[in-house]
């Protein structure tokens, strides 16, 4: 649950559509996304825009009560060649966790692979971005959470989508 005094990264929401729902709840929300063309489309004076990825935030460790991904997290791949996925997750777990406070919270809400809203969503990508998008079952986001120290949830949001909350165990 959000608290009034919680800082909020949004890891490549854009146009800020998820955190100007939640900007009235928390103390402060950050935006982080590659795009300034997408992130010129929020006109919220209650959101902070920042420039980058994932892979290479620029704020200080211990940062963020909650840090969060909609929709986002197959996209840190992109740009990256097929033989560094996997590197390239671990370095993006690795920088969320390092910015996300002690008892912080990492939120991922993703598209299921093995449905079909899912499988969709997967080949619409593969054709719109290359082949650089690369969507991860539970299972496999779960073995990218192996090597750090954190508990993973599932909640299931509908037939397409899921919740993954990550915290430090």
């Amino acid at each position: 649950k959000l608290k009034k005094s919680d800082v909020v990264l949004d890891i490549g929401g854009g146009t800020g559509l998820v955190a100007s729902f939640i900007s009235d709840y928390v103390k402060r929300i950050i935006v982080l996304d590659p795009s300034k063309k997408m992130m010129a489309k929020s006109k919220s004076d209650k959101i902070e825009k920042v420039y980058g990825t994932v892979q290479e935030m620029k704020f200080k460790d211990s940062t963020f009560d909650v840090v969060y991904c909609v929709d986002t997290f197959h996209h840190f791949t992109n740009g990256h060649k097929k033989k560094d996925f996997d590197n390239v997750f671990h370095d993006s777990i690795e920088e969320m966790l390092r910015v996300l406070k002690n008892n912080g919270v990492l939120v991922i809400i993703d598209f299921y692979t093995e449905k079909f809203r899912g499988k969709m969503m997967n080949l619409f990508e593969k054709w719109f971005f290359n082949g650089d998008s690369k969507f991860n079952s539970r299972d496999e986001l779960r073995n990218l959470f192996d090597p750090f120290k954190v508990k993973v949830e599932f909640f299931d949001v509908d037939n397409s989508c899921y919740i993954s909350r990550i915290s430090v165990a």
